[in-house]
Parts: structure tokens; C-alpha cells; sequence
């Protein structure tokens, strides 16, 4: 399904129909929707513009914050390893002092 233009709903034909509802009534809701459909495309495209800007100033944010995330994952896995190998070095410590006496 194509976009729909405020030009679409301002252009678009009815047929008419026995019993069918008032022309005036329908062409000044039609008025109506096509202002707001013209408000909603103009926020969109400025939202839009906005978030380039955004993003063009601020690049490397998200990658950033990623790649933070990751080495932080990976120093609290560091710092496990470090505290599993001074528990080892504990142990081979009171090893060698029970050899020694």
C-alpha cells in the first residue's frame, strides 16, 4: 500500500449513493484531516531531522555505551579470575609452609 498524500484525501471522489451521506459534511471532515495528515507529515519530518542532528553529534554514544557494557562484563570476569588465582596461590602457600616445618 503507497503513502497516503494530504493531496490524496483532498482529490479523493465519492460516489453518490441513494441515502448516501451530506457532500458538505464529508468535504469539511475532509478539510479537517487533510490539516492534521499535514501537521503529523511536518512533525514527522522535523522528528526526523532532529534525530540526524542528534546522531551527527553524538556518533559514537551508542557504540560507546556498547562497548562499555562489554568491557565491563569482561572485568568482572577478570577480576573472578584474579580472585580464583590468589585463592590457588593461598593454597600452594600453605602447601609449601607444611613442607617447610
Amino acid at each position: 500500500m503507497r503513502r497516503l498524500t494530504p493531496m490524496d484525501i483532498y482529490n479523493k471522489e465519492f460516489k453518490n449513493a441513494i441515502r448516501g451521506y451530506d457532500v458538505n459534511e464529508v468535504n469539511e471532515f475532509l478539510d479537517v484531516v487533510i490539516s492534521n495528515y499535514e501537521d503529523v507529515l511536518e512533525e514527522n519530518k522535523r522528528l526526523k531531522e532532529q534525530l540526524k542532528k542528534l546522531e551527527k553529534d553524538q556518533p559514537h554514544v551508542p557504540q560507546n555505551t556498547g562497548r562499555y557494557q562489554v568491557m565491563e562484563k569482561d572485568m568482572s570476569q577478570y577480576d573472578q579470575i584474579i580472585r580464583d588465582i590468589l585463592i590457588r596461590i593461598e593454597q600452594i602457600e600453605r602447601r609449601i609452609g607444611l613442607y617447610a616445618r
